[in-house]
C-alpha cells in the first residue's frame, strides 16, 4: 500500500506543478511585438528587392528597428503604404499588440481596425502582384530567341520576375517594350539601377548594332548587361 500511496501522491504532485507552470508561463509570458507582422502584411509581398533589402520580410524587421525609410518599398508607394508604415510605427505597441490579440492575430484584419480606430484617410492597397508560373516564364524566354531586340532589353532587366508591370516575368516584357508595347517606366524594381534610361539607348540601336551585341556576347543575359552597366 506504501507504493500505491506513493505513486498517487507523485502523480498528484506532477499534475499540481504542471497546472502552476502553465499558469505562470501565462501570467508573465512575454508579448510578442506585432509590429513586424503588421508592417510586413502591408506591403505588396512581391520580394522585388528594390527597397534594398532580401525580400519583404527583412525590409519589414529593418522598417520595424528603424533601420529602413517607411518610403523604401518602391511598388508601395503609389498604393499608401509609406502611411500605413508611418501609422504602425507611431502607434502604442500596447495598442497594437490589443487590437492584434482581438483581431486573433490576422494581420489584415488588425491593419483594417487600427486605420478605422485612427481616423487617418489610407488608400486602398491594389491587389498584389501575380507572380507568373515557371511554366509561363520558360515559354516567353524561349521566344527571345526570336527577337535580338527584346533579348537585349532582357539583359538589362532585373530579372526577378516580381509581376510588378503586369506582365507575367521579365522576359514577356521585354518583348513588349521592344515591341513598343509597354514603357521601360513600368519596371518598378529596376528604377534604382537605371532601367529606363539603359533600354532607351538599347530601342535608339539599329538592327545591325542589336546584332552585333548578340554575337559579341554570345547572346549571354550577363555579357549583354556589362555592355550597358557604364
Amino acid at each position: 500500500m506504501t507504493v500505491v500511496y506513493s505513486v498517487l501522491f507523485m502523480a498528484i504532485l506532477g499534475i499540481g506543478a504542471g497546472v502552476f507552470l502553465a499558469f505562470v508561463s501565462a501570467k508573465f509570458a512575454v508579448k510578442k511585438d506585432p509590429r513586424i507582422t503588421l508592417i510586413e502584411a502591408s506591403l505588396p509581398g512581391v520580394n522585388c528587392g528594390a527597397c534594398g533589402f532580401p525580400g519583404c520580410s527583412a525590409f519589414a524587421k529593418a522598417i520595424a528597428e528603424g533601420k529602413a525609410p517607411l518610403d523604401g518599398c518602391v511598388p508601395g508607394k503609389r498604393s499608401g503604404v509609406p502611411e500605413k508604415l508611418k501609422l504602425i510605427m507611431e502607434t502604442d505597441v500596447d495598442k497594437l499588440t490589443a487590437l492584434f490579440e482581438e483581431a486573433e492575430e490576422d494581420a489584415e484584419k488588425t491593419l483594417e481596425k487600427l486605420i478605422a480606430t485612427s481616423g487617418r484617410e489610407v488608400k486602398a492597397a491594389p491587389p498584389k502582384p501575380k507572380r507568373p508560373t515557371q511554366e509561363e516564364i520558360e515559354s516567353y524566354r524561349d521566344k527571345l530567341k526570336e527577337n535580338p531586340r527584346a533579348t537585349v532589353v532582357f539583359a538589362v532587366l532585373p530579372n526577378i520576375n516580381c509581376g510588378v508591370c503586369g506582365s507575367p516575368g521579365c522576359a514577356a516584357f521585354a518583348l513588349k517594350v521592344a515591341g513598343k508595347e509597354e514603357n521601360a517606366d513600368k519596371c518598378v524594381p529596376g528604377k534604382r539601377q537605371n532601367v529606363p534610361e539603359k533600354v532607351a539607348k538599347i530601342m535608339e540601336l539599329s538592327q545591325s548594332e542589336i546584332q552585333k551585341i548578340i554575337e559579341d556576347t554570345s547572346g549571354e543575359p550577363a555579357e549583354i548587361k556589362k555592355k550597358f552597366e557604364s
